[in-house]
């Protein structure tokens, strides 16, 4: 078996994981913006009821009881998805440092994982990290194999179907900004919302207002950041196909080219001599 046959191997691994993390991730994403609709429309059916001129007991104690179900779904929903998210990130991290033959991937699954957990660092780095994780897995970073012919007869004998690519996905960095920031936007407005006085109808109403502008805030975020998932893991699987399928020269060539960049780098060092 030769070293590229193990490390085909190793990458239908590791992106067979990834893709799988994805797809749990994605569930997990709609099922946030799900429960984000639910709590806004809880919180719009109580500033309906305060604008009556008489609250029905039974609707009062329905919408109270939605509002806390709404919240510890809300809550244990956020920590499995939260869960979910940061598995993929760090499997998809992995993934794209293995497809990555010339430089490799600047990010560990650590420092991903880290980027999203550590207070005031986490304001930046997501965004940076899913940006530089979806530029690293462009097509064009791995050569495009030939199309190959399906064999199995369906076509007639006349004519050869061939599988083409699929086209990889991409979203723009403003996009990931979005994205991030509307998940901010979303936990600074709850934290706001939290801290206000409800003891009075009017402030109660404005208390309202501002946790529905939370959630759909969070519903925005959940949407958006599902479009990344999707992105990230079509490039990933593009990345994977283009490798997978390139011939041992074709592979051969890149290591000469990872060669080739690691001495230029080396060669801007101070002091650093370029062996002859």
């Amino acid at each position: 078996m030769s070293g590229w046959s193990e490390a085909r191997e190793t990458w239908d691994r590791d992106v067979r994981a990834a893709r799988s993390r994805a797809r749990a991730a994605i569930v997990g994403l709609g099922a946030m913006a799900a429960v984000g609709a639910f709590t806004g429309l809880v919180g719009a059916l109580h500033i309906a009821l305060l604008r009556r001129a008489e609250v029905p007991a039974r609707a009062w104690e329905l919408a109270n009881s939605l509002r806390e179900a709404g919240g510890l779904l809300e809550l244990a929903l956020g920590l499995v998805t939260g869960v979910l998210f940061l598995r993929w990130i760090s499997r998809a991290v992995a993934a794209a440092d293995a497809l990555e033959l010339v430089r490799g991937f600047a990010w560990t699954p650590s420092e991903a994982v880290m980027a999203f957990l550590l207070p005031v660092v986490n304001l930046v780095q997501p965004y940076k990290l899913l940006r530089d994780l979806h530029d690293s897995l462009a097509p064009d970073g791995a050569p495009e194999p030939a199309p190959r012919p399906v064999l199995d007869g369906a076509a007639g004998y006349r004519r050869v179907e061939v599988v083409h690519a699929p086209p990889a996905g991409a979203v723009h960095h403003a996009a990931i900004g979005v994205w991030w920031g509307l998940y901010l936007a979303s936990g600074v407005l709850g934290w706001i919302a939290s801290s206000l006085r409800d003891t009075t109808v009017a402030e109660f109403i404005r208390v309202r207002g501002v946790f529905i502008a939370s959630d759909a805030a969070a519903i925005a975020a959940a949407l958006l950041a599902m479009r990344v998932v999707r992105a990230v893991d079509s490039r990933i699987a593009e990345r994977h196909r283009r490798l997978r399928y390139a011939s041992d020269d074709e592979l051969d060539g890149r290591l000469v080219e990872r060669d080739r960049q690691l001495r230029q780098d080396l060669a801007r060092l101070p002091g650093f001599d370029a062996p002859r």
